[in-house]
């Protein structure tokens, strides 16, 4: 064996800086990037033929859980899943033969999504030749007497319309101008160059994954490169702002609690 060489021919001294390229950041109570790079796959219950990568969880400080799906083919539910939170699932690649109780069986493609009320059994398969990419979100729903628990939605991103926002354009993909909404969910789109207007610091907690392109964020006065299928954690008033570079457009789906009064923990 060469000097320097190890017996699968990876040179030592070649790779003695792979901690210096790590971009993974995990500052509890404030802020977390998470790396494709750096993620691990799990198994769940009640799946067969399917990973998750972990991003947000309650043992981070979460009050969501968050998870990107890798669905093989042929991978599915293994029966109608029936439970107690309200969850939404967003396409990143590939394709999804999706229904839920009450509904017909629908294709997903990439930019489709569905928000789905506590206690709406669903179930899904992939019946492509190419692995399917899935962001799911769950939270507990947090009802509130005289208003509605909204019906269930089904859609691509390129239904929703755009409204311009400060500086960028934003779509609303739950549509939380309804007070039945306490999941917030945008799909917020950036032409290269265009920052936030402002640092924002609010009592929202946020689940943010880049979509599309590059660009630079402010988080609790660290400034961090992010770029596409990179996951953010924010911690409710972690100070926050987006500078949008590169040469193309940048988007990123983005979660957050929304029209409840943060007295359920008194």
């Amino acid at each position: 064996m060469l000097p320097g060489k190890l017996p699968n021919g990876m040179s030592i001294l070649g790779d003695a800086d792979i901690t210096s390229r790590c971009r993974c950041v995990n500052k509890p109570g404030s802020y977390m990037i998470f790396p494709r790079a750096n993620r691990v796959e799990h198994n769940l219950p009640g799946f067969k033929g399917v990973q998750a990568q972990v991003l947000a969880t309650p043992q981070h400080g979460a009050k969501f859980v968050e998870h990107e799906l890798w669905v093989h083919p042929n991978g599915c539910t293994v029966r109608p899943r029936d439970e107690d939170f309200e969850q939404f699932f967003f396409v990143l690649e590939g394709e999804l033969q999706f229904s839920y109780a009450g509904g017909s069986l629908q294709k997903m493609v990439r930019g489709s999504f569905t928000w789905l009320p506590p206690h709406c059994a669903y179930e899904f398969v992939n019946n492509g030749s190419e692995r399917c990419r899935v962001v799911w979100i769950r939270r507990r729903y947090e009802e509130v007497a005289g208003i509605a628990i909204p019906a269930p939605i089904f859609a691509h991103e390129s239904d929703v319309p755009g409204e311009p926002c400060d500086t960028y354009w934003e779509k609303h993909l739950t549509p939380y101008e309804s007070m039945g909404f306490d999941m917030g969910i945008n799909f917020q789109i950036f032409d290269a160059g265009v920052y936030f207007p402002y640092v924002e610091a609010h009592v929202m907690e946020h689940g943010l994954y880049m979509v599309d392109g590059c660009g630079l964020y402010f988080l609790n006065n660290d400034l961090i490169e992010v770029q596409k299928d990179d996951f953010i954690y924010m911690a409710p008033y972690c100070p926050q702002f987006y500078y949008a570079m590169g040469w193309e457009k940048s988007s990123y789906l983005l979660y957050k609690d929304v029209n409840r009064d943060y007295t359920q923990d008194l």
